[in-house]
């Protein structure tokens, strides 16, 4: 069984992920957020940027991380820290060396080791899920799956033609909260496949919330 949150639209689980990263900042003393890439995810920014929200965290307090990133240049549009900067973090009083974008499986893992200490116990992680049922760049068979002792690796098995950087699971499952965002039809086949027990990448993340919309949830 997972924990499941059915929300009625897209833009109800996008309202619900802000609620919760105003809770958690709230609650934290140094807040450490771990970002993911994708559509849900972008609408949370863009919440979070609003006037509604953005006043309700202190954002002198909040590092910023990334769960995964494409080998592009950090301006590409399909840059996951691209994407995070012009949707949010252009536009609240976050300093920019709290913002930690992923360029480098090595410096990151030192960065995080650094930062963390023993456990990178993020204070809240997003993560999304493939149609495949992928999560972050760990995808169905990688090798990178079975990785025990790193936080941060570079898959040898390249998806979709693009190499990619990526947490990996010991990094993940150590997150003190985590939120699964997944919205429409094309996430019900690999959410279902999860409730059921298939081992797919998303379903090894360990403790997670996911917030999905009737659509993703087949209801």
């Amino acid at each position: 069984m997972i924990d499941l949150v059915v929300l009625p639209d897209p833009a109800s689980v996008a309202r619900a992920a802000a609620d919760e990263f105003v809770t958690a900042a709230a609650s934290a003393e140094r807040f450490a957020v771990c970002l993911s890439g994708g559509s849900t995810p972008q609408a949370t920014h863009r919440l979070l940027a609003s006037p509604e929200y953005a006043g309700r965290v202190d954002w002198q307090r909040c590092h910023v991380f990334f769960g995964d990133e494409r080998r592009v240049p950090l301006d590409d549009p399909r840059s996951n820290y691209h994407n995070a900067r012009t949707a949010l973090l252009d536009h609240v009083p976050i300093p920019q060396a709290q913002v930690h974008p992923l360029t480098s499986a090595d410096l990151y893992e030192g960065l995080l080791r650094s930062f963390f200490g023993a456990s990178c116990d993020f204070d809240l992680l997003f993560l999304g899920i493939g149609d495949d049922g992928h999560t972050a760049s760990l995808f169905p068979g990688s090798v990178s799956l079975m990785e025990a002792e790193r936080w941060v690796v570079e898959p040898p098995d390249v998806v979709a033609g693009m190499s990619r950087l990526t947490l990996t699971l010991p990094a993940l499952n150590a997150a003190r909260r985590t939120l699964f965002l997944a919205t429409g039809g094309a996430k019900r086949e690999p959410l279902s496949r999860i409730r059921t027990g298939t081992p797919l990448p998303a379903g090894l993340v360990e403790g997670g919330r996911f917030l999905v919309d009737r659509a993703a949830a087949g209801a």
